[in-house]
């Protein structure tokens, strides 16, 4: 939140909750809130770990519930390869190849899309392909009691194939039917950051909540030539009614927080860095597109970007912890035999601590906890995915880092001159 956000609402804050930051500003102490186990509670099972789940937030956003939309580039220039290739493993349903090779292929040329010449591209290892499995990826972690999830996708238009809702099987649905529609056409990125804001504010199909936090996830793979550009040039005049329309979403308490997908997409990210700059989002330049299964999870969407536990009776950390982008978290903790004390740390993005702690007593029993064994399993499916990239979380982050750097220098070149098929 801004300092001036940070202002407006001192007047209700415990004044225990409130401390000048080192720079002098005030500051705003993390919620944490341990959801699962219950304090005093007593735990009999087989493991000799408990999964400790619960809610991190900073005050200023007043509420546990998150809205989020995923926006989703579905232009022409989708279909290119992503860096990977996902294989069977991504699990993704797509129609029938009509040419009877046994899997779906699009021909691609150029920046666009259509039933040219070769090369050939497969959509499963396409950018699009990425975008979609890496949002079902995230929706695995977020936490359906608390927040809320909704679909745009911008090509030639924007088109909402589902509102938020608490559903996620819905939105899994709605993202199949991505890949089944394929890519196709320019890219009006004006246009889906547009009806995400509308959809947010409650003017469209979506229900309004006064007290969620509400965000934009636009994932593209380029850079907007619609309306103005034909969807075949980029102008700057598409650039700057996006941007434009990002300025808005910001004032509207909407950030967008922008992922760049391809060296396409960070040839001229003047928009990209722009949108996320001007709505207050976070901008994150993705060289190679499949490596977005192990970005877009990063970004939290309430102020807290570290969170730690551990049982303070042993000393002993969580063994596995995950911190996904709505604050839900979910730890695995070892226990000792007996009384254990728990305690969970958040820390918020400008330093600020908070911290919540229970007491369980745990005793050994036969019966096994599939709570637990639930997790582990999700875990390990995770990680897979990102064992297929064949990089290293740090080693995206990195590179990640230094996209960063260059993007901004880039956003302020002037536009390169482009014409072609749809892109």
């Amino acid at each position: 939140m801004s300092r001036t956000g940070r202002r407006n609402f001192l007047f209700w804050f415990p004044l225990s909750w409130l401390f000048l930051c080192p720079h002098g500003s005030w500051a705003v102490e993390p919620s944490v809130q341990i959801q699962s186990p219950k304090d005093g509670s007593r735990i009999v099972q087989d493991q000799n770990s408990v999964l400790v789940s619960g809610k991190v937030s900073t005050q200023g956003t007043r509420t546990p519930n998150v809205d989020i939309f995923f926006v989703v580039d579905v232009s022409g220039s989708t279909a290119h390869y992503a860096g990977v290739d996902f294989g069977d493993s991504a699990d993704l349903s797509l129609p029938a190849d009509p040419s009877g090779f046994g899997r779906p292929q699009i021909r691609v040329f150029g920046g666009g899309f259509g039933m040219g010449a070769p090369p050939i591209r497969n959509l499963r290892n396409s950018i699009l392909a990425a975008e979609v499995v890496a949002t079902r990826r995230l929706l695995s972690q977020l936490n359906p009691q608390i927040t809320r999830v909704g679909l745009i996708t911008f090509g030639e238009e924007a088109r909402l194939l589902q509102p938020l809702t608490h559903d996620f099987q819905q939105v899994k649905q709605a993202l199949e039917g991505i890949l089944m529609a394929g890519p196709y056409g320019g890219t009006n990125m004006v246009a889906g950051i547009r009806l995400a804001i509308k959809e947010l504010a409650g003017l469209g199909l979506s229900e309004r909540r006064d007290d969620a936090v509400r965000v934009q996830f636009l994932l593209t793979d380029g850079f907007p030539t619609l309306p103005i550009g034909g969807g075949k040039r980029l102008t700057p005049e598409d650039t700057n009614l996006a941007v434009n329309a990002a300025r808005i979403s910001g004032k509207a308490g909407i950030k967008v927080h922008v992922f760049a997908l391809g060296e396409e997409a960070l040839s001229y990210p003047a928009a990209a860095v722009g949108i996320a700059k001007e709505s207050g989002g976070i901008f994150t330049p993705v060289a190679r597109a499949a490596d977005i299964l192990s970005v877009l999870e990063n970004v939290s969407v309430v102020g807290v970007d570290f969170v730690e536990a551990v049982n303070l009776t042993t000393g002993q950390k969580a063994s596995h912890l995950r911190l996904a982008a709505d604050g839900f978290f979910s730890a695995v903790l070892p226990m000792a035999d007996g009384l254990n004390r728990i305690q969970v740390l958040a820390r918020a993005s400008d330093g600020v601590s908070g911290r919540d702690s229970i007491s369980v007593y745990y005793d050994r029993g036969d019966q096994r906890s599939l709570e637990l064994e639930v997790f582990f399993e999700n875990e390990k499916s995770l990680r897979l995915e990102v064992e297929r990239l064949g990089k290293g979380k740090e080693e995206i982050q990195k590179e990640i880092e230094r996209r960063r750097e260059d993007s901004l220098r880039r956003s302020q070149e002037p536009p390169p001159k482009s014409e072609g098929p749809p892109r």
